[in-house]
């Protein structure tokens, strides 16, 4: 029995496109399905790869870990996500499939940036370097600005600050891969493509905020942040990906007739829905693929199929820096990018993220959200509240 038989999956004849290819197989630049399932099948001379995937027990990141698990030699898989019990039967599910890999899951909630923190602690006293990091951890919902107890908008914090703490915290690991000519990817799946103007002057939003302005600024930061770290960190290779229209498990959040709408859409659309078998595919080619290069660094499986090295954000061959649509080919509005790249935009929103994150993680605001937290609690207990797990009455 095949691999992916023991995965429940039938593999398409090769001769046979998917509905998806079909419908856009008119557009001469996207990245054909058979390419990409041939190289993937070359994914066996990766071994032992140290991955981590952020959101990863559903949707896109569950369907690319069957893809890693099913090809590639003996891979690791850490599967940071919230719910235990989802995330222990994935992991035996990819453990079944490859017969020595590891699937290790960790719980967490990752709107807080201390739990991100502390997760990637315990990454790095289990390894000393990191392959690829796949983030694609997700919130919607149709309300307005709501903050963590960090002070970040939540949607923001999940989307975006969260994304960026992962990969500077994880930056030693993924260095140290790369510099060993070893893969070292970081892929982070949102909305590359949808750019939108943004507010220099109030990234946060904590002023004017709407859900297209949250989306706008979050894509926007993203896609020059992963030019901004691929300046700093040539050998590693920094992707942010539009999933294509997918069932994601991100909609969960909505409720009442949107909730009802976005299904009734996906019921109709389904043949020009990306499935995910075929999203998995793709976007495991894109963290092991050589198309999408590390600046100084050739590490990924070799092209085929009259395939080339991916154009990156700055237009230049090989950069390092992609916006990638769903099919594999460059994306992103390059008029809207080269107008703010004009005002130094890259540097702003460097400098931003940095400030918002350090003031988000100080000890100033984690000593004032534990002075909330204990009255918040001894006012409980004052009115007869039932005492919470883990604390005592003083």
């Amino acid at each position: 029995m095949s691999v992916d038989e023991r995965a429940g999956w039938t593999p398409p004849a090769a001769n046979v496109t998917t509905p998806t290819s079909l419908i856009f197989s008119e557009n001469p630049n996207m990245v054909s399905l058979d390419s990409i399932r041939m190289s993937n099948l070359q994914a066996g001379d990766l071994e032992n790869l140290v991955t981590v995937f952020v959101g990863g027990t559903n949707g896109v990141a569950e369907n690319t870990e069957k893809e890693l698990f099913l090809r590639a030699t003996t891979p690791i898989a850490y599967i940071i996500g919230r719910s235990q019990e989802k995330g222990d039967s994935l992991c035996k599910e990819l453990e079944d499939l490859n017969p020595g890999s590891k699937a290790i899951f960790l719980k967490k909630d990752i709107s807080i940036l201390r739990n991100v923190d502390e997760i990637c602690e315990e990454l790095k006293r289990r390894e000393k370097k990191i392959n690829v990091l796949f983030l694609s951890a997700g919130y919607m919902s149709l309300g307005g600005r709501k903050e963590t107890p960090e002070g970040l908008d939540h949607k923001m914090a999940v989307n975006y600050y969260s994304r960026i703490r992962f990969i500077m915290n994880l930056m030693p690991e993924l260095t140290a891969a790369g510099s060993n000519h070893e893969l070292s990817r970081v892929l982070t799946v949102l909305a590359a493509g949808s750019e939108a103007d943004i507010d220099l002057d109030n990234m946060e939003l904590t002023k004017g905020y709407t859900l297209h302005s949250c989306l706008s600024h979050c894509v926007m930061m993203t896609d020059f942040m992963m030019e901004e770290l691929a300046k700093r960190h040539p050998k590693t290779s920094f992707s942010h990906s539009y999933p294509g229209t997918v069932k994601s498990g991100i909609t969960n959040q909505l409720t009442g007739p949107i909730r009802l709408g976005i299904k009734v859409l996906y019921s109709v659309m389904t043949p020009w829905i990306l499935n995910f078998r075929e999203s998995g595919e793709r976007h495991f080619f894109q963290i092991t693929s050589s198309m999408y290069k590390a600046k100084d660094g050739a590490a990924g499986i070799p092209l085929n199929g009259g395939l080339d090295i991916a154009v990156g954000m700055d237009e230049v061959k090989g950069s390092g820096a992609y916006l990638l649509d769903w099919d594999g080919r460059p994306a992103g509005d390059m008029g809207i990018i080269k107008r703010y790249r004009e005002v130094n935009a890259g540097s702003k929103i460097w400098e931003h993220t940095m400030t918002a994150i350090k003031k988000a993680t100080s000890k100033k605001r984690l000593a004032k959200d534990d002075e909330q937290q204990e009255q918040k609690r001894r006012e409980q207990y004052a009115a007869g509240a039932p005492n919470l797990t883990g604390w005592r009455a003083g």
